[in-house]
């Protein structure tokens, strides 16, 4: 079995696993991907789509619906969880190479809860905390 450029061999030998690197973007409009200034990681598009992105990469891509034939493939584990491997905790590192990797939506978009908030990733989420005199909005997202 031979993968295409940007694909890795998955640990089964059986099937590819994309290991491309991009941008990933909290907003599609009118077809254009917005994304904060502050979010330059790189990384792969299910770290992106898992972890409430909307698009992915240099192409715009955009991210399957949760609880599309689509999305549970590229999220077999739900919101907050890959099995491409990256993301992971400490805590998580210890287990078997088998197990879930959690994402760390924190690192993968770090503007995730706004200029006045810091984000703190849980297992398969995350939480944000916002500084002194700021307070979460509605959305339990941005301070």
């Amino acid at each position: 079995c031979t993968c295409p450029s940007g694909y890795a061999l998955r640990e089964d030998r059986r099937m590819c696993r994309d290991t491309r690197q991009g941008f990933c973007f909290t907003e599609v409009l009118q077809t254009m991907c917005q994304m904060s200034s502050t979010n330059r990681n790189l990384v792969t598009k299910s770290e992106c789509c898992c972890n409430s992105g909307r698009s992915w990469g240099p192409q715009c891509e955009l991210c399957p619906l949760p609880g599309t034939a689509h999305y549970k493939k590229m999220c077999p584990h739900g919101p907050g969880y890959s099995t491409d491997g990256r993301g992971m905790d400490s805590q998580v590192a210890t287990k078997p190479s088998w197990c879930l990797a959690d994402n760390n939506e924190c690192t993968a978009q770090p503007s995730l809860c706004g200029a006045k908030g810091q984000c703190l990733n849980t297992p398969g989420s995350y939480n944000c905390e916002c500084q002194k005199g700021f307070s979460l909005d509605s959305s339990g997202v941005n301070c």
